[in-house]
């Protein structure tokens, strides 16, 4: 096998074919399109349980972060004091946050095996005939720099769905408590604009998988966020 998630991908494969199969009387030649999409949020629905174990970690990882802080600012002039309550912490909540990347980990190769799916021309060895399909005529093989004339519209909304999606990401997913300062700052500002560099190098298949998963965690986080 020349990539460990092309058994995920194979998986997956069914899914979109028979997703593509059931949505074309309604979409027609964009069906395949529109499998990618519902095939992104099945698997994410899939996903909830540990994106909430995920969530729920990171709440704890934050509390900690914050302990650790006041600990450091209380007993700056205290070092030996201060040595001790943040060991007292690292042994109390250390086996805790390693375990909070469990979900992390268990999502990521789901996730990955699907990507590939959607931006490899061959799948074990085969041709990825999902990448034939078209969406308002241009191929979900076709990668942006390939695209011309009306090609390049498709690629222009979906540039400006991430560039709206990470927008309201910088706005609605801000950290509570102290907001980041200097180069911090700066990198939480630019993170969420992150998928929109992606689409320049992915094709068009795995750029609609990109804009339904920042669709999906942007609204998922708010959700739990609300919880």
């Amino acid at each position: 096998m020349s990539n460990p998630f092309d058994l995920l991908a194979t998986l997956a494969y069914p899914l979109v074919s028979a997703l593509t199969w059931l949505t074309e009387p309604v979409f027609g030649t964009a069906a395949a399109a529109a499998a990618i999409v519902l095939g992104t949020l099945v698997v994410r629905l899939l996903l909830v349980p540990a994106g909430y174990a995920q969530h729920r970690a990171d709440l704890r990882r934050a509390d900690v972060l914050q302990r650790i802080a006041a600990i450091s600012a209380r007993h700056q002039g205290d070092k030996p004091r201060q040595q001790s309550e943040l060991a007292a912490i690292y042994r109390s909540e250390g086996g805790g946050l390693l375990r909070g990347f469990l979900p992390m980990l268990v999502q990521l190769p789901i996730v990955a095996g699907l990507y590939r799916l959607f931006s490899s021309s061959t799948i074990q060895g085969h041709a990825n005939t999902l990448l034939h399909h078209t969406l308002f005529g241009v191929p979900l093989g076709t990668h942006l720099f390939a695209a011309d004339g009306p090609q390049l519209i498709v690629f222009a909304v979906l540039l400006v769905l991430l560039a709206g999606l990470g927008f309201a990401s910088s706005r609605l997913l801000r950290p509570r408590g102290a907001q980041p300062t200097g180069a911090a700052a700066v990198l939480a500002r630019v993170v969420p604009y992150a998928p929109m560099a992606t689409l320049l190098f992915l094709p068009l298949a795995a750029s609609l998988y990109v804009v339904t998963s920042s669709a999906w965690m942007l609204v998922q986080t708010l959700v739990l966020r609300g919880r």
